[in-house]
């Protein structure tokens, strides 16, 4: 047995003539892609034979070379990345270590910082995800994934000494670091290529988002607030309402403005232009703050008065815009709503006031509506790649780690971004008025009985004049559909569209490509696995 003395852990690559393993450049983790339905058996398979090894070096994306532009595709892109390392002794001949001293490993993948030299770690406590947390230092890039291993925050020497440091300069957060397994390839594979080998799966994708208090730290700034608010909601800023004040209007606002005798020609105009942007800024208040089923931006607008109603008389403002909103927003056909005689004029404290009731109801919305950010979100950052072993010591002390060197950056490519085999194949059927009774209905949707009475007592003319009637309720109804015409449909549907939107885009050469196929290949039957 090796005695306790310094340990490689290092990038493995090969040599592509002989296909003789060798550490890589500056001992940085090597990454190969494989594209294999069963890939870790093929890429063991590899490893194991000089032969084998030549094919495998024809995959490896780097070898601890600088990288330019190093992309990494998905798991959606059938296409799956490896990182590979060898651990050796670091004495003379650099003799391979004995994989049984090996007590774990793993690889971490961390993003890197927007400052130079630091990087940021997908961290958890106690189930709950953190999100990526910077390192602060080298220590922190190089401590135990584990809080439990990591030993004092302060090492003093003396357990008593360590935690009165603890206390006194305060404790850091035990956050554990998101590890990924790594493996210690089988001893004949070991044996065959003369080197301790580890592999181990980079996660470039994931379902894992931040939790807790930190997935609702999405909010908007101020400004972005006050833009939004602005003009009715801007301190000492006037909003006219010449033309439609004091008036009434119902769902029809648009043909009652038409009819009205005393607006025509510039004023008319105005006067649409006007009643628009007070519709659009009801239907922001709703979407974007939901203000009025928020007690605390429904309180702020209550603080403002509104000239509501016959002279002199003044109502609260959120109980106003409340009743607009039944007849700009919701379209409801039995209600009418009086416009205001003017807009309130509101001070520099009436908009504070509302911007922070408007951060706190967006915030709100914001938490309803947006996904919470996940692991590998947005898809512009860069990562790297860091495994670790833990070896047993000969005298008795805990496993020590042992780092290898960061991977060069990388970027992870999008779903929608070609990967390098081609694309998933899905033959539609060839329907004849002789073959049609084959295709029989294989899914059902459940459809209730008001939605079957709205399509069968309506013509699409209806529909497209606004003049369909809704359906009754009564029994529900069973449908079914053949999936392969449904799909047929679609295509043909997809088709017009596609030459539609050309005329904004033209993008039809390059995201509709058809090609004859041939024959022989048209007339193979399909295989199976």
């Amino acid at each position: 047995m090796v005695g306790d003395h310094p340990i490689l852990f290092r990038g493995l690559t090969f040599d592509a003539g002989s296909g003789r393993p060798m550490p890589a450049t500056d001992h940085r983790p090597v990454l190969v892609e494989r594209t294999d339905e069963d890939f870790v058996q093929a890429f063991l398979e590899e490893l194991g034979s000089d032969e084998g090894r030549k094919r495998l070096a024809r995959t490896v994306r780097n070898a601890g070379e600088r990288a330019q532009g190093l992309k990494l595709h998905q798991p959606v892109h059938r296409s799956f990345h490896l990182a590979v390392f060898e651990a050796a002794c670091d004495t003379f001949g650099e003799p391979r270590l004995d994989p049984s001293r090996i007590e774990s490993c793993g690889l971490v993948v961390r993003r890197l910082g927007a400052s130079a030299g630091r990087s940021e770690s997908w961290m958890k406590r106690g189930g709950e995800v953190r999100g990526w947390v910077p390192l602060a230092d080298a220590r922190e890039q190089d401590r135990d994934p584990n809080p439990a291993r990591r030993g004092a925050a302060y090492p003093a020497g003396h357990p008593e000494l360590e935690a009165l440091l603890e206390n006194t300069l305060g404790a850091p957060e035990p956050l554990e670091e998101s590890v990924s397994l790594l493996f210690v390839a089988p001893p004949h594979v070991c044996a065959a290529a003369r080197r301790t080998i580890l592999y181990g799966l980079v996660p470039v994708s994931s379902s894992e988002a931040v939790s807790g208090e930190a997935a609702q730290a999405t909010r908007y700034e101020e400004d972005e607030l006050r833009e939004m608010l602005a003009p009715y909601f801007s301190a000492n800023t006037g909003v006219s309402l010449e033309g439609v004040a004091n008036k009434r209007y119902s769902i029809r606002y648009a043909d009652e403005l038409r009819a009205d005798p005393t607006l025509s020609g510039g004023a008319l105009s105005q006067a649409e232009q006007r009643l628009e942007q007070f519709a659009l800024m009801l239907r922001k208040l709703v979407s974007v703050f939901n203000a009025f089923e928020h007690a605390g931006l429904r309180a702020a607008l209550n603080r403002i008065p509104c000239e509501h109603g016959a002279a002199p008389q003044k109502r609260p403002l959120g109980d106003v815009l409340a009743e607009a909103v039944e007849v700009f927003v919701l379209e409801k056909p039995d209600k009418t709503f009086l416009m205001p005689r003017s807009w309130p004029r509101l001070s520099a404290s009436d908009v504070s006031t509302l911007v922070r009731a408007a951060s706190d109801a967006s915030a709100t919305r914001l938490g309803s509506l947006l996904p919470r950010r996940r692991r590998f979100d947005p898809s512009s950052d860069r990562y790297e790649v860091r495994g670790f072993i833990r070896v047993r010591r000969d005298d008795g002390c805990p496993p020590a780690l042992v780092w290898s060197a960061p991977s060069q950056p990388f970027e992870i490519a999008a779903w929608y971004e070609n990967g390098k085999l081609p694309p998933v194949q899905v033959a539609l059927p060839p329907v004849t008025p002789s073959n049609v009774k084959k295709f029989l209905p294989n899914v059902a949707f459940q459809v209730p009985g008001n939605i079957f009475n709205l399509i069968s007592s309506n013509k699409p003319k209806d529909f497209l004049e606004q003049k369909a009637r809704q359906g009754a309720g009564g029994l529900d109804w069973i449908c079914g559909f053949n999936i392969p015409i449904i799909t047929l449909c679609a295509f043909i549907v997809l088709s017009i569209f596609l030459a539609l939107f050309n005329l904004l885009f033209w993008w039809l050469p390059f995201i509709k490509i058809c090609i004859p196929l041939p024959r022989r290949a048209a007339a193979r039957p399909p295989s199976f696995p």
